[in-house]
């Protein structure tokens, strides 16, 4: 059998929890079996490496791990406990093809609508307008319709307001998304400017997103409030 490089397994088991955020959740809460998780994730990383794993070693990582998870969830924690929600209803999206021409009626525009206007977003291939929904037949009226990639109404937005902290700690947006896609709660789009994340979701499940990522902030504040008794 080939002599296997400690490193190697090492890198193998951390990426295949790290691809699984309910083992890293598990690991992080301390609540994980720790051979239950590696009889689980063995024929995964054997796969990885093109040769058997012992079982044992695969738990040395995951103990290793399982600090690590520890201390990253709790930093987590610290950030949404110090996070609040604002909610923007009846709302709509606008994709448009990135171009010259789009750029230059954008820009033309943004004075006469930015207090309508909730985000917009860049790329090299589409501009991505988040709006008062009244204001959608008008914006989308500037453009060709074969530019027009997408036009939907009928979205809100939950704005999630986090300390400085939030740039250097990571985690913490995939703490919110992962929160909604476990209550089974579509993102329709989703953008982070400095300390404020967009979450864009349909009006129909509005309140059910706004009271999951509430109930995500006030459990890091029980945590976070504890941990200081």
């Amino acid at each position: 059998m080939p002599i296997l490089v400690r490193g190697s397994l090492a890198r193998a088991v951390r990426e295949v929890v790290e691809a699984d955020d309910a083992i890293l959740d598990c690991l992080a809460r301390d609540v994980a079996n720790l051979s239950a998780v590696a009889r689980l994730i063995k024929p995964r990383i054997e796969a990885r490496l093109g040769q058997p794993v012992r079982e044992q070693s695969i738990v040395t990582v995951l103990k290793r791990l399982r600090g690590a998870a520890r201390t990253q969830s709790r930093n987590n924690l610290k950030v949404l406990a110090h996070s609040s929600l604002d909610v923007r209803t009846d709302l709509a999206k606008l994709s448009v093809r990135a171009s010259e021409e789009a750029s230059e009626i954008l820009q033309s525009q943004l004075g006469k609508l930015q207090r309508f206007i909730i985000q917009i977003s860049w790329s090299p291939t589409a501009y991505t307008l988040v709006m008062d929904q009244h204001l959608l037949p008008r914006v989308a009226g500037l453009f060709s319709p074969g530019e027009i990639l997408e036009k939907k109404e009928g979205l809100a937005a939950i704005i999630v307001h986090s300390p400085p902290e939030l740039i250097s700690t990571p985690g913490c947006i995939s703490a919110l998304t992962t929160k909604l896609a476990r209550n089974n709660i579509n993102i329709e789009d989703t953008v982070s400017t400095y300390t404020d994340t967009l979450l864009v979701v349909r009006m129909k499940d509005v309140v059910r997103a706004f009271t999951a990522l509430n109930d995500l902030i006030a459990e890091a504040r029980r945590v976070t409030e504890s941990d200081k008794q």
